[in-house]
């Protein structure tokens, strides 16, 4: 049942975010833009490692979800409106529940536009894994939420 309730609110939330992002055009070859504290840190292996920052918004976002109340004046106006009470409400039944994580590692990461976006998995006590995505523009706007189950 949970899987078919997070799938569920997965594909709403993913959506939203694959139009989202994609509408976006595609970023500049070179260095991140100067002043963008959520830009992807190049690594020398040439994949992105996590960046602390959009890490602790992430957190911090994760719990609202958790406990049912977000802060919409934070996020830009298309997600804004995508986060009504029932997908928030839906969203803490689903990982309300679970306590506080044991572990959050991104997965992956990238951008597009002025969006940098990670999807992070996020274990719990019991064992529970649910996949986060969470995107954020340059003035550190939410671009966009979403909870998925983790791929295996």
């Amino acid at each position: 049942m949970f899987r078919i309730v997070t799938s569920l609110l997965a594909l709403s939330l993913f959506t939203s975010v694959a139009v989202r992002v994609s509408a976006q055009a595609p970023p500049p070859e070179g260095a991140p833009l100067q002043g963008n504290p959520y830009a992807q840190q190049p690594n020398p292996t040439g994949t992105a490692r996590p960046n602390p920052q959009m890490a602790a918004e992430a957190k911090k976002w994760f719990a609202q979800l958790q406990n049912g109340r977000i802060d919409r004046s934070q996020m830009e106006s298309g997600p804004s409106a995508n986060m009504n009470d029932a997908t928030v409400s839906n969203a803490q039944h689903m990982i309300g529940s679970l306590g506080q994580p044991v572990s959050f590692v991104q997965q992956r990461s990238g951008s597009q536009g002025n969006v940098n976006y990670a999807v992070y998995l996020v274990t719990f006590r019991n064992g529970q894994k649910v996949e986060f995505l969470f995107a954020i523009d340059q003035q550190g706007k939410i671009a966009s939420l979403g909870l998925g189950t983790p791929r295996e």
